[in-house]
């Protein structure tokens, strides 16, 4: 009897692999850009804007979003700590409106990206800015040398198992 168990557990282990990659690319082709926005500083201390137009999915229906500087607003975000990384959702809505979600603080960039949250289906993940250690969001310095920027959703994320719930069949 505790054969079978152990490969039930095994088995539904493998299964559990297998909807998170569905889920993962679900939530890529339903809520995530089609093309890069090439997300970079905007001109404005603690904005990040489009360089390129980019085409997105909002609940798998298409929509685009012109080049536009100072899109996403960081600047009243409180700073990081000299030990800490805080990762950040870029999304567009369906209307084109930007909004961010912050994600719970961390030791390390991949353990932030972790820790972002479930993702809003209403909207499409754009990029993410992971704040790295003592980031002055409303500073000169420029978020892009005060962290890291991705294009769309980072492929840690989408690699992580936690994410199961994220998308449902």
């Amino acid at each position: 009897m505790a054969t079978l168990n152990v490969r039930k557990t095994a088995r539904r282990s493998e299964l559990d692999v297998y909807a998170a990659q569905i889920n993962a690319l679900k939530l890529s082709l339903c809520h995530a850009t089609r093309t890069n926005g090439a997300i970079a500083d905007g001109t404005t201390d603690g904005r990040l804007q489009l360089i390129t137009a980019v085409s997105f999915a909002v609940d798998g229906a298409l929509k685009s979003k012109a080049a536009t500087d100072d899109l996403w607003n960081l600047a009243a975000q409180t700073d990081t700590a000299d030990d800490e990384y805080l990762a950040y959702w870029l999304y567009l809505d369906a209307s084109g409106t930007a909004t961010i979600a912050a994600g719970t603080a961390a030791a390390t960039e991949a353990l932030a990206i972790a820790a972002l949250p479930e993702v809003t289906l209403t909207k499409s993940v754009i990029g993410v800015y992971v704040a790295g250690p003592e980031t002055d969001f409303n500073g000169a310095a420029g978020l892009a040398a005060q962290g890291t920027i991705y294009d769309g959703i980072p492929g840690t994320w989408r690699d992580l198992s936690s994410q199961l719930a994220l998308v449902s069949p």
